[in-house]
């Protein structure tokens, strides 16, 4: 939840792993296998009026399969658009714990029975008496059970795609992001020329700062980032132009 925009930098410590290499080698016909995955998705963004927090329904151009990224309180415009294509949602995705990311968790699952796929460190931060209590709470806001829980490196099948889960923490200890090739759904870690908020429960400056630069800045530069709030941007953008993170 929330976003910094302008700041500084700050260095962080302890170790790391690099992003996922999602295959940059070209095959026949000057096509990256990455380049070949873009092509089978479809990518719909639902910002809420609230929070302007995106939603991002992915679904396969040759099957009926879809995911969803972080259903919030534009749950209704969701779930309207998989019954009017008529798609079958096969995992909701969640980058981390707040409540515009995870507002609409519980009655997706119920409507869909689609398995809801998090990190488990953001399980202490979802005080679910108080968050049901929010006067913009969606219908059927309830405590639910990750089907599965994330951990760096994972990678997940969507049908025969694959995706990678990344662990970077810092705007909370559970927060995520998932990598198709060269499309990497980042949350509230890293934002067009901002990153997230690290002063709420959960959050850390030189997590967060670590976790963009050993992860993040070190996937390809073309590398398309679809962020929790504001428009899509590049890896390459950032690395040059984020007052937060500079690379290096």
């Amino acid at each position: 939840m929330g976003r910094r925009t302008a700041g500084g930098d700050g260095a962080g410590d302890g170790g790391g792993t690099p992003g996922a290499d999602p295959g940059l080698a070209r095959g026949r016909g000057g096509v990256t296998p990455a380049e070949a995955l873009r092509e089978k998705l479809d990518v719909s963004i639902f910002p809420d009026e609230l929070f302007g927090e995106n939603c991002y329904l992915i679904r396969r151009r040759d099957t009926t399969a879809a995911l969803v990224v972080d259903p919030g309180l534009q749950l209704d415009r969701v779930e309207r658009q998989l019954r009017e294509e008529r798609l079958t949602l096969e995992r909701i995705l969640v980058t981390h714990g707040h409540i515009d990311h995870v507002g609409g968790v519980p009655a997706l699952h119920q409507e869909t029975g689609a398995p809801i796929a998090m990190h488990p460190d953001d399980l202490a931060i979802l005080d679910w008496e108080q968050l049901g209590r929010l006067p913009f709470i969606p219908r059927g806001f309830a405590p639910f059970v990750i089907g599965l829980a994330l951990s760096h490196g994972m990678n997940l099948t969507f049908q025969d795609l694959r995706l990678r889960v990344l662990h970077t923490p810092g705007h909370t200890e559970g927060s995520v992001c998932f990598l198709f090739g060269l499309d990497c759904f980042a949350g509230d870690t890293l934002f067009q020329r901002g990153i997230g908020r690290t002063d709420l429960p959960g959050g850390d400056m030189r997590k967060i700062v670590f976790s963009i630069r050993e992860v993040l800045y070190r996937l390809p530069p073309k590398t398309v980032v679809y962020p929790g709030h504001g428009p899509r941007t590049t890896i390459e953008e950032e690395m040059l132009l984020n007052p937060f993170v500079p690379a290096g």
